[in-house]
């Protein structure tokens, strides 16, 4: 099969992303090795070097690289060319399939639990593995998971992680243990498990904001 046949191949997925849809070019490696019957590690190269001649070659004009295996289709506004969507490649990079979410100060913001607004996002991911990282071209912290994380226990390690650092982020809400005890509504949170994942993997502090939430609730 000849070089140019997959750079065609690549050319017509591009013109099905939107504007600002991040491309992973590992995601189009693996649907080269799907169409085309190969070995998944020679498909990503056949990617990468398509994705790199449509851009030198300027076939797809609005083709443009953000990251390392990393790129999106642009668009021209009255402001200026459009960006890529961090947020869409966050979730593709770092949370898909319910693999991590977003944690820290940021979190604790939106719920109304505090005014401070974090210079930076930070999320737990199964990616990061035993260490933390920082992603420079996203502007955000990866740090690795207590257990490993899945679309089942993500949003109770979510809730625990926001009272384990309680005490850490200034709260400022008038009732916080009452808005607390709205995203364990919200998400159909079982005190039983919350108090299992708690005692297992945080600690008595952890414990104690959890039996606050439950009071605060009537349970």
């Amino acid at each position: 099969m000849k070089e140019q046949t997959y750079t065609q191949f690549i050319q017509q997925l591009i013109d099905g992303f939107q504007p600002g849809e991040p491309i992973l070019v590992r995601e189009l490696g693996n649907r080269i090795a799907e169409a085309y019957a190969m070995e998944e590690k020679k498909a990503c190269a056949a990617a990468a070097v398509a994705v790199k001649r449509l851009i030198d070659t300027g076939t797809c004009p609005n083709l443009r690289f953000f990251a390392k295996g990393v790129y999106y289709v642009t668009k021209q506004t009255v402001f200026g060319e459009t960006g890529i969507n961090k947020d869409k490649l966050i979730e593709l990079k770092y949370l898909k399939d319910g693999t991590g979410y977003e944690t820290g100060a940021a979190v604790m913001h939106k719920l109304g639990l505090t005014t401070l607004m974090p210079a930076e996002r930070t999320f737990v991911s199964n990616s990061a593995q035993h260490r933390a990282k920082r992603d420079d071209a996203l502007g955000i912290v990866i740090r690795a998971p207590r257990i490993p994380v899945n679309k089942e226990n993500r949003f109770y390690l979510q809730f625990l992680d926001l009272l384990n650092m309680y005490d850490d982020v200034p709260v400022d809400a008038e009732d916080p243990y009452q808005l607390l005890g709205r995203f364990v509504q919200a998400r159909g949170l079982d005190y039983g498990t919350l108090l299992h994942l708690a005692d297992t993997h945080y600690n008595g502090n952890t414990i104690m904001k959890l039996a606050h939430v439950a009071g605060r609730q009537g349970v």
